[in-house]
């Protein structure tokens, strides 16, 4: 099993740009092969998949229906983040291009 793969059975999501991309931003080869060393970079991969499809919004065409539980969602990125010991220490306000806080 690749990285690739073991990050596909992880999040269940089929876009293999937007996987492959979460796997070299933590600085793992999606084409390697999967061993335990690779674990906590595939799962914290997954986290950052997790937080995209938050923002992804819900989608319908005809009668397909796509929706994501987005408090389910963050709960699984939180306890990757936490087993990893990876959950941030702070939160910082976005801020916008003249350094505003958004929010």
């Amino acid at each position: 099993m690749t990285n690739l793969e073991a990050l596909q059975a992880t999040v269940e999501y089929e876009n293999d740009d937007l996987l492959t991309k979460a796997l070299l931003d933590r600085g793992v080869t999606s084409t390697a092969t999967y061993t335990a060393a690779d674990q906590r970079s595939v799962e914290l991969a997954a986290a950052d998949i997790f937080l995209f499809l938050v923002g992804h919004p819900d989608f319908r065409e005809g009668s397909k229906y796509v929706s994501y539980a987005k408090g389910a969602l963050m709960s699984l990125r939180r306890e990757l983040l936490r087993k990893h010991d990876a959950l941030p220490t702070t939160i910082t306000a976005p801020t916008d291009a003249n350094n505003r806080k958004i929010w």
